[in-house]
């Protein structure tokens, strides 16, 4: 599947499309799936952006600003390490461009073909001084690992699931 498929796909979960709640919810057990339900009365306007601002989707609401960056794979490790090097460089370009607004970058990695909660959270570790309600946010993300070369790397296991995020952003 393509990678929009699933830019597509959490855009609609964000902006509370019912249709896509329901389906997601599904996989989930009944506290989980009544957690990811919340985001249809607390939604987000969200946007594609991918090729304008660098990232793929920014999804703003009333507490909250995200920028966020999709990643899909069947693997449960993204290393960001191919040899043009141009995954790492885009991480940083992002992780600037935001810090200068106050923001910072969210990955949202989704593990293909695995039952229940798929999506996970992460953000780029930053000496950064986040204030307010993003501080809280930036603080539980887990933040990427970085391998022997200096290259980052998502380890999808080790990321905050969606259905904790909705909860957080929700509560």
């Amino acid at each position: 599947m393509n990678g929009s498929i699933y830019e597509r796909e959490l855009m609609n979960i964000l902006n509370g499309t019912k249709n896509t709640v329901e389906r997601i919810g599904k996989n989930l057990d009944p506290v989980s799936r009544d957690t990811v339900y919340t985001i249809m009365d607390r939604p987000f306007y969200v946007a594609r952006a991918a090729g304008s601002f660098g990232a793929d989707l920014v999804a703003l609401r009333d507490d909250y600003s995200l920028v966020i960056e999709v990643k899909s794979s069947s693997r449960t490790q993204l290393a960001f390490s191919e040899s043009s090097g141009t995954k790492q460089e885009q991480a940083v370009k992002l992780h600037n461009r935001c810090i200068s607004s106050g923001l910072f970058i969210t990955y949202a990695y989704r593990l293909k073909n695995y039952k229940g909660d798929f999506w996970r959270f992460f953000s780029i570790e930053s000496d950064y001084e986040y204030r307010g309600k993003m501080r809280g946010l930036y603080e539980l993300l887990p933040k990427q690992k970085i391998t022997k070369t200096g290259n980052f790397i998502l380890k999808w296991e080790e990321g905050l699931p969606l259905t904790t995020l909705i909860s957080y952003l929700n509560s």
